[in-house]
């Protein structure tokens, strides 16, 4: 990932044209990442840490959203959230003990915070692996990973991955009954491991020098991920896992998208095979997208706004993406694309 051409995010401006303008998600303040879920068509909800460190959560529908609102308890870390299949989002976040604290949006409203216990030595990234079973994956205390996985009613004993890692897990659901997730080691090369829906596969080294977290998305395609992080020369680089036996063999490896990214890469599916991906630029903090055909990726286009952290994305309708901004007066905005 140390090698390939570097591309200007300047090259390709147009890739951002059909985007829609910020549209603001309220005057409230949020600190750190949003992380945002479809449950539906046309609707998304994304959760972020207040500025009292509880949930702030908010809904979007027929083009505008709620604003934000607070749930009881204390976070520590940004919330991942993962739709279920059902219509249910579920989001989670580590809380003051380091234990999961989760909270459940049923299509109309969410549920009090609850902990599930567990010691979490980072945020978590959670992910749909059979409908209405999400697991969430963090860092553990000793390095590897620790998961709990959720079944619509409760949550599983934690489960252990052996690993030395040093980032935040990007965890992806592989639409075959499995979570794929992702975790830089301490020489910048990335893992990967499959949660099958009860067991832990092997640690496959993918390589690459990586200086951020990587990031999957599920491609619409059984079994299929493609997984994203930025390498060191601030380019972005995507890996894809092309489905059967979980072997390296199976993996792409790490081809160059070019761009100079500030931040962790959000791709949302938006069709069979699609994907449409959000990154800060390192040039301007602005929001800058690039959409995968299936084939070939469009280059990255200006969509504009000036993001702090992380952006985030998921898909609302067929072809369409919505990637959440916290810009740097701690307000949320959103963008529709392409």
């Amino acid at each position: 990932m140390a090698l390939g051409a570097v591309l200007s995010l300047t090259l390709a401006s147009s890739a951002g044209a059909a985007w829609t303008g910020q549209l603001s998600q309220g005057t409230s303040n949020i600190i750190g990442n949003e992380s945002c879920a479809s449950p539906a068509a046309g609707k998304a909800v994304c959760a972020a840490r207040s500025l009292t460190n509880t949930f702030a959560v908010n809904k979007y529908a027929t083009g505008a959203w709620s604003g934000w609102s607070t749930l009881a308890g204390v976070i520590t870390s940004a919330p991942s959230c993962a739709s279920d299949g059902t219509g249910v989002v579920i989001c989670a976040a580590r809380d003051a003990s380091s234990a999961l604290f989760y909270t459940r949006y049923d299509g109309t409203a969410w549920s009090t915070p609850a902990k599930v216990g567990g010691q979490l030595a980072s945020a978590p990234s959670c992910a749909s692996f059979s409908a209405g079973h999400v697991l969430c994956v963090a860092r553990s205390l000793t390095g590897g990973l620790t998961a709990s996985a959720f079944n619509g009613t409760t949550w599983s004993a934690f489960s252990a991955v052996a690993a030395t890692t040093i980032s935040d897990p990007g965890c992806a659901g592989d639409g075959k009954g499995g979570v794929i997730c992702t975790v830089n080691t301490t020489t910048g090369a990335v893992l990967a491991t499959r949660f099958n829906g009860t067991a832990w596969s092997g640690v496959i080294n993918l390589g690459g020098v990586a200086t951020t977290a990587p990031t999957c998305t599920y491609l619409g395609l059984t079994g299929q991920v493609a997984c994203l992080a930025r390498g060191s020369n601030s380019a972005l680089y995507v890996n894809r896992f092309n489905g059967g036996t979980f072997a390296l063999a199976g993996w792409s490896g790490w081809g160059g998208l070019g761009g100079q990214g500030s931040s962790k890469v959000s791709c949302a599916n938006t069709g069979a095979g699609l994907l449409v991906c959000g990154v800060f630029a390192l040039t301007d903090s602005a929001l800058w997208v690039d959409s995968f055909n299936g084939t070939t990726w469009s280059g990255w286009g200006k969509v504009g706004g000036t993001g702090i952290g992380d952006p985030s994305c998921t898909s609302t309708a067929a072809g369409k993406a919505l990637c959440a901004l916290v810009s740097v007066n701690n307000r949320g905005f959103s963008s529709v694309g392409p």
